[in-house]
């Protein structure tokens, strides 16, 4: 097989790799409260600080209208606030509240019983081609926006 045949042979994988990890996810919010892509917010929270909703948006490569959709379920919640921005006026920050980063601090910590179990399974060297992989394929696939200015 060729290099290009194997990459589609990996690429034919991704969608069940997707749901099977969206599962995975999803059992672990159980009794949370917590939906998969409000997870997917306040992770992004938890890793990055407070961000406008275009910044997480563009880092979970998704619609803002559906983040920021999420993001006010989330603030109903009480899991995440709106705080000012002094870079851009318009476009508030969201920040997690106390009981939101401990909540989404437990659930990664609950993610990460099951991360440990299967890395057991792979070589260091394993799991960096695989973020490499993973990293290409989302460079070389994305659509670029353009923007005339």
């Amino acid at each position: 097989m060729d290099d290009s045949t194997n990459l589609y042979n990996f690429i034919r994988l991704v969608r069940p790799l997707y749901k099977v990890l969206e599962s995975a996810v999803a059992r672990e919010l159980g009794g949370t409260g917590l939906t998969v892509t409000e997870r997917a917010v306040l992770e992004q929270l938890y890793d990055h600080g407070p961000l406008p909703v275009p910044r997480i948006a563009d880092r979970l490569i998704a619609p803002r209208q559906f983040v920021q959709k999420t993001a006010n379920a989330l603030i109903e919640k009480g899991l995440v606030e709106r705080r000012q921005n002094t870079a851009h006026r318009r476009s508030k920050l969201l920040a997690l509240s106390p009981i939101g980063a401990e909540l989404i601090g437990a659930v990664l910590a609950r993610e990460a019983v099951n991360i440990a179990r299967v890395s057991e399974r792979l070589s260091p060297e394993e799991i960096a081609t695989t973020v490499r992989v993973a990293e290409a394929m989302i460079e070389g696939f994305a659509e670029k926006e353009t923007k005339d200015d």
